[in-house]
């Protein structure tokens, strides 16, 4: 078999041209390439992150291994210990979900009263949408309200109210995420609006609704009522 090419080849490209002239098929000069390369050459397997896990959902369990999920290869699994939260992870971004809602799933406030007008406490409030979406620090945000969170958000040790970001990564795998919540017994995440701890300004923050996705960042801290879930760090 003869190929006629005129574009200029790099040496690999003219090696594996010339390979496939002589072995006559793809096949056979596959073949002829791996015993030539020998084993050096890198798997595909390689080119994952260097943690080795695959993106996708997981089930954290108590013991702090996490397992991922596929429902038809776990629906019928009994887990070492209980699962306690769902992990998501999408390349370097990981992101522990909580089982359930804050305050058994009703609509509260994020805090009790506005944040202050300080200038230190502007460096929090981003009240531009492309700005808002882009941030990823709910634990920083968090630590910011703390002093005025509702009580009713009881976050548990590393625990917080996800960034307009993370929430957003959240919903565009709400559907898989919901069903690892269903498999673990946990509460779904509803098609409802969800505080986020983006700060608009010291009256407002950033919400989000997880039945498509609208944000909307005038939400008044202070008197608004809409579902909180906690996340937490997913380290893989």
């Amino acid at each position: 078999m003869e190929i006629q090419t005129s574009k200029a080849l790099s040496d690999v490209q003219q090696f594996r041209y010339e390979l496939l002239q002589w072995c006559g098929n793809v096949e056979d000069a596959e073949k002829a390439n791996t015993f030539v390369m020998g084993n050096d050459e890198k798997p595909v397997q390689a080119q994952l992150p260097k943690s080795g896990m695959e993106d996708g959902i997981y089930l954290v369990r108590a013991d702090g291994k996490a397992t991922l999920f596929e429902l038809e290869y776990t629906k019928d699994d009994n887990m070492d210990s209980e699962v306690v939260a769902i992990g998501l992870k999408m390349g370097s971004f990981g992101i522990k979900i909580a089982l359930h809602d804050e305050a058994n799933g009703g609509g509260i406030t994020l805090t009790t009263k506005s944040n202050s007008e300080l200038k230190a406490d502007q460096d929090y409030y981003i009240d531009k949408y492309d700005d808002a979406v882009a941030n990823m620090d709910g634990a920083r945000n968090t630590n910011h309200l703390r002093n005025i969170l509702n009580p009713q958000i009881k976050l548990a040790d590393d625990w917080y109210i996800p960034s307009l970001g993370e929430l957003y990564r959240i919903f565009i795998n709400k559907k898989a995420i919901n069903a690892a919540l269903e498999f673990a017994k946990g509460g779904k995440l509803q098609d409802r609006w969800y505080w986020t701890s983006t700060e608009g300004s010291a009256t407002y923050a950033w919400y989000l609704y997880l039945g498509d996705g609208h944000a909307n960042g005038w939400g008044t801290k202070a008197s608004d009522t809409y579902r909180v879930r906690a996340v937490s760090a997913f380290i893989f």
